[in-house]
């Protein structure tokens, strides 16, 4: 589902913020691409420039990747050793999840767009996000306010809003093989046309 529902940001976005795309220029900072790929591709398949920080966010080495030539080459070299690491070294766990320290400040100013893991966003986001728009999923009515406080402009959500949170694209897909009755995995062409039938689609919510 991740590589489904969450391709459809880009065309979503031009359908929706087109005149303040227009304004302030296609460009998307991505948390981390390798865990997002059909997020990434569909950004730079609608044409925006691009810097994907995962050394920086999920490493803390100070290089971006700005071609996901670059992203699929660093993929191979890493994954193979990152998934060797304890997970709470690459990902907030626990209390940690609530910390939230600013940095690679100069690639939120640059951005547009800042897409990818909320914990990731919000983990080093300046105070001053004014006039973002932020794509993501796994929202709490706290992270909401969060971001308005920070001055963000729009939030995306690529899964629907139910009660003020949006929920995982895991737990989109349980529920919809659960739905399907198939008791198995579906298929790309399957979660396609769930979707569309479904009338899934990214959710608008303009903060400020």
């Amino acid at each position: 589902l991740k590589n489904t529902l969450e391709n459809k940001a880009p065309v979503f976005l031009e359908k929706h913020l087109k005149d303040y795309l227009d304004q302030h220029g296609r460009k998307m900072m991505m948390t981390v691409g390798v865990d997002r790929w059909g997020l990434s591709k569909s950004f730079v398949e609608a044409g925006y420039e691009t810097v994907f920080c995962d050394l920086m966010f999920a490493l803390d080495v100070p290089i971006p990747i700005r071609t996901l030539k670059g992203l699929r080459t660093l993929a191979g070299i890493m994954i193979p050793i990152v998934t060797r690491f304890p997970f709470e070294w690459l990902y907030p766990t626990g209390e940690k999840q609530d910390v939230r320290t600013p940095k690679w400040e100069k690639y939120y100013r640059w951005a547009t767009v800042v897409a990818g893991d909320c914990l990731y966003i919000k983990r080093n986001m300046p105070d001053d996000m004014k006039g973002k728009v932020i794509v993501t999923n796994t929202t709490t009515p706290e992270d909401v306010e969060l971001f308005k406080q920070c001055g963000v402009k729009y939030l995306v959500t690529t899964t629907p809003v139910m009660d003020g949170r949006s929920f995982g694209t895991n737990m989109m897909e349980a529920a919809l093989v659960a739905i399907s009755g198939k008791n198995r995995p579906l298929t790309w062409p399957e979660l396609t046309e769930m979707l569309d039938q479904l009338g899934f689609e990214p959710q608008l919510q303009e903060l400020n």
